[in-house]
């Protein structure tokens, strides 16, 4: 007999959490499981296929801060009869908490990041009174479990900032039907790089900008293809770029595959989906010592990794690889073999397991 679960998020967009709890319940789906995912009104832009219940809660807000109150409010009706409710990102986890213990089933964090610290470049939440109130916020979300994590970064971030020890670690994954080396023909010459840009300060656009001005573009022609939906400033670039929006996940997967070296820049992450994915599709990478992206990533051995928010670090391991054609392919190589370690149907083979435990647990206690 499958769980029911509910899992409460600030939105359904196409990169980010949201996906994760959209692979993974599309895959508890197919095993029999019901899952609704809860959001606040107006937050779906949704881009690949989910298969889940999507239930929107409260008024529509311009201002996705004043969506989270009435979301909350609109969620305590909305909730359907559920075995497990779990949350993401602070408010929800202490939602999905409130409404658990009305149900008297069990609540889950399923912790992505350094929630704690997430808002702390400014980008979103300017205010330090606002600022004060979430770090309270998440301060309490991670107090008590269960928890489940994304990487043993994300765990160590948690138990530092006072929070539980995790009950789980689930690394996220790839879908291999979408991201699979794709043999692209590449202009003569010309190395073709690929980022997904963010509008958030610390995931290191600027210092991609900042890192290939600097790069002789006669010595080491190259073209950047930039993979977002954000409204990017690119009015400092002096190179040859491209902006892409990708549709769906095939989208996605045929940029990264027309590439030949996937940039990746932030100063932290509690997994990092992309440079996974780029691997899969058999790029070489470069990525900052993020944090969550050692599940994966091993320097000299599958990729390059610098120190973040450093520029200078950043164009020397371009240029190392736009230079020496077989460390390219060797790391693109070895990448494309250690991908295979994680997707989303092992990630699923987890997190089934756990709901499970806990549900049977939960159920047991009641009797």
């Amino acid at each position: 007999m499958g769980v029911k679960i509910a899992w409460l998020l600030p939105n359904l967009h196409v990169t980010g959490g949201a996906r994760v709890a959209v692979e993974l319940s599309n895959r508890l789906i197919n095993r029999g499981h019901k899952v609704s995912l809860l959001i606040p009104a107006g937050r779906n832009r949704l881009l690949i296929t989910c298969r889940a219940d999507v239930i929107e809660c409260g008024a529509r807000a311009t201002n996705p801060f004043w969506a989270v109150p009435l979301a909350m409010a609109g969620a305590i009706h909305a909730l359907p009869s559920v075995d497990v409710v779990l949350g993401s990102m602070p408010p929800y986890v202490l939602l999905a908490r409130f409404l658990a213990r009305r149900r008297r089933i069990p609540a889950v964090n399923y912790l992505m990041n350094d929630d704690v610290h997430f808002f702390d470049d400014r980008t979103h939440i300017r205010n330090r009174w606002v600022l004060s109130l979430y770090r309270f916020m998440a301060r309490r979300s991670i107090r008590r479990g269960p928890i489940f994590v994304n990487s043993h970064w994300t765990a160590v971030r948690c138990v530092t900032e006072g929070g539980s020890r995790p009950f789980a670690f689930i690394p996220h994954g790839y879908d291999p039907t979408y991201f699979h080396p794709e043999a692209a023909p590449h202009e003569d010459g010309v190395i073709q790089l690929v980022v997904v840009g963010r509008r958030e300060r610390w995931k290191g656009f600027d210092d991609l900008v900042m890192a290939l001005n600097s790069i002789a573009w006669n010595e080491h022609p190259f073209h950047l293809t930039v993979i977002s939906q954000d409204a990017l400033d690119l009015s400092s670039a002096r190179f040859p770029y491209t902006i892409a929006k990708p549709q769906n996940e095939r989208d996605l997967a045929a940029q990264f595959q027309a590439g030949q070296i996937f940039i990746h820049t932030s100063w932290f992450e509690g997994f990092g989906m992309p440079p996974l994915e780029a691997m899969a599709c058999g790029l070489a990478v470069v990525a900052t010592e993020s944090g969550g992206v050692r599940e994966y990533l091993h320097d000299g051995e599958n990729a390059l990794i610098v120190s973040p928010r450093e520029p200078r670090s950043l164009v020397r391991a371009i240029q190392k690889l736009m230079e020496d054609s077989d460390l390219r392919r060797s790391l693109a190589k070895q990448g494309l073999a250690d991908s295979l370690d994680f997707t989303w149907d092992k990630a699923a083979d987890k997190f089934e397991k756990v709901l499970l435990e806990i549900t049977s647990d939960a159920n047991a206690h009641r009797r």
